[in-house]
């Protein structure tokens, strides 16, 4: 019986230890448990946390990765060409022609190295530049006007190589001119025309008997033989130079030299009372020559000229009393029209 107790006890003892380790091992499990959910959202954070930054670092990699490529590709551009102006600022260009490695006997012989290649671009580059150049210069010259017609008139002064412009002298007389001109070339070109010349001109001697004495030369009022109004037709030709003009020529500031054949039309002389002769249509030469020397300024259709006419010649082919040095003196304004 004491056997028995003895065995139901130690039977008690031993499943009550058992219920109580159980116990305690399910609190442990249930511990462990709750302790490694919250270890696993903590490491889901972080893998998160550490996705974002890895992909915004990549992100900034491939944005900095883009800039150094297009500075790498606008440096490839600035040393190709300061390459191609040290090549073409050389004496020999090239000293790798490629004909020299051509070899007929053996084909892998015939091969192009990258220093072809860049000769090649160098002078497709430089045809480039020349077929535009040429296109340009042809353009300029198709558009450029270099033909043109032109009508003027304006004022003149005229004066005697031999009077004296001091003391009582009289020097310039007003007259006008009419004339028309063809003109042909480029910047430097070519103008010939015609021209109607008026003007009044007192013509004095010095051997009358109301003039000053004989030691002066000086022309005094009495000492007038008459008032000629002179009528020429002048033909002059010019050889021209533009200073400045436009791109079709149109405008432009000129220079020109020439020399014009000058023929009397008619003479008509107010005889003057105190004096003792006149001149007549007789004693005038029936040709005379001048030098010409003018300067112009076109404005598109418009143009303003000033020339100056140096004689080379007497007017008179028979003297007359008095009168010497009957070289014209002619300084004209023109504004003109041309098409």
């Amino acid at each position: 019986m004491k056997n028995l107790m003895k065995t139901t006890l130690l039977l008690a003892f031993l499943c009550g230890t058992g219920l109580v380790y159980g116990q305690q091992n399910s609190n442990d499990d249930r511990n462990q448990n709750g302790n490694r959910s919250s270890e696993d959202q903590r490491e889901r954070y972080n893998n998160q946390r550490d996705f974002r930054q890895d992909r915004m670092q990549d992100e900034r990699d491939d944005r900095q990765m883009q800039e150094r490529r297009e500075n790498q590709r606008r440096d490839d551009i600035f040393e190709q060409r300061r390459n191609y102006n040290m090549r073409d600022n050389n004496s020999r260009a090239y000293d790798n022609r490629y004909e020299s490695r051509m070899d007929a006997g053996d084909r892998y012989k015939n091969t192009y190295d990258e220093r072809d290649l860049s000769k090649a671009y160098d002078q497709g580059y430089d045809d480039g530049l020349n077929s535009a150049e040429k296109e340009q210069r042809q353009e300029r010259r198709d558009n450029y006007q270099n033909f043109a017609f032109g009508i003027y008139g304006g004022a003149n002064v005229t004066r005697f190589a031999g009077e004296d412009t001091q003391g009582n002298a009289l020097s310039g007389r007003l007259g006008y001119q009419l004339g028309l001109f063809f003109r042909g070339g480029g910047r430097v070109y070519g103008q010939i025309g015609a021209e109607y010349l008026t003007s009044s001109s007192d013509i004095s001697t010095v051997s009358s008997t109301t003039a000053l004495p004989s030691s002066s030369t000086a022309i005094s009022y009495n000492s007038i033989t008459s008032n000629v109004n002179q009528q020429y037709i002048h033909v002059p030709v010019y050889i021209g130079f533009k200073l400045v003009e436009s791109d079709r020529g149109v405008s432009a500031v000129r220079f020109q030299i020439g020399a014009e054949l000058a023929a009397p039309l008619k003479i008509v002389n107010d005889l003057n009372t105190s004096a003792p002769n006149a001149i007549k249509q007789s004693n005038l030469a029936s040709t005379t020559f001048n030098g010409l020397a003018s300067l112009g300024f076109d404005a598109g259709p418009l143009f303003l000229s000033a020339v100056y006419h140096y004689g080379f010649q007497d007017i008179l082919k028979e003297p007359v009393d008095g009168i010497v040095n009957s070289q014209r003196r002619i300084l004209s304004v023109n504004v003109g029209l041309k098409f």
